[in-house]
């Protein structure tokens, strides 16, 4: 099932808080999520957010991200992004839920994988020459495909086990 991205920010940024990591900022949670939509469209076959990654000129970016936090600058985010609820019309953050169990087996393993990057570090595995960013901004793509997102990670994958393979 896909989220919203904010709660899906959120639910990062509070894995980010419990764990004493400091340095999400912008960038960060940007390729964050990333990742874990690449991720969950290769292992589940399903989106992880509900809107689709921009070409940018510095990535994959989702703008309602980008306008939810960019009050932060470079700077590490404080704040969670609020939506409002639509039960009761008062503005809060919302977070991904405990109980969503598939969401968190691949959030997990995510957030293991990419929360010692900085944002600029995971920046670099996502926009370098020869990525799936790469070629939309070559072709002029304004959004990039989940099919060639979920290819894209799918290969990742497959590399990571061949290299595994012949390490033995």
């Amino acid at each position: 099932m896909a989220h919203k991205p904010s709660w899906v920010a959120n639910s990062f940024l509070a894995r980010a808080r419990e764990g004493g990591v400091k340095d999400v900022d912008h960038l960060k949670i940007q390729k964050l999520v990333y990742c874990l939509h690449g991720w969950t469209l290769a292992t589940r076959n399903e989106p992880a957010v509900g809107e689709f990654f921009e070409a940018w000129p510095y990535g994959p970016v989702l703008s309602s991200l980008y306008h939810a936090f960019k009050k932060h600058g470079r700077k590490p985010i404080k704040t969670y992004a609020a939506d409002v609820d639509p039960a009761s019309g008062e503005v809060k953050a919302f977070r991904v839920g405990d109980e969503d169990n598939e969401f968190h087996e691949v959030f997990d393993e995510v957030w293991k994988k990419y929360k010692g990057l900085t944002g600029l570090q995971l920046s670099q595995l996502t926009h370098a020459d020869g990525t799936l960013w790469w070629h939309a901004r070559q072709r002029g793509d304004d959004y990039l495909d989940n099919a060639d997102i979920r290819k894209h990670f799918v290969d990742l994958a497959r590399q990571g086990r061949e290299q595994a393979h012949e390490s033995k």
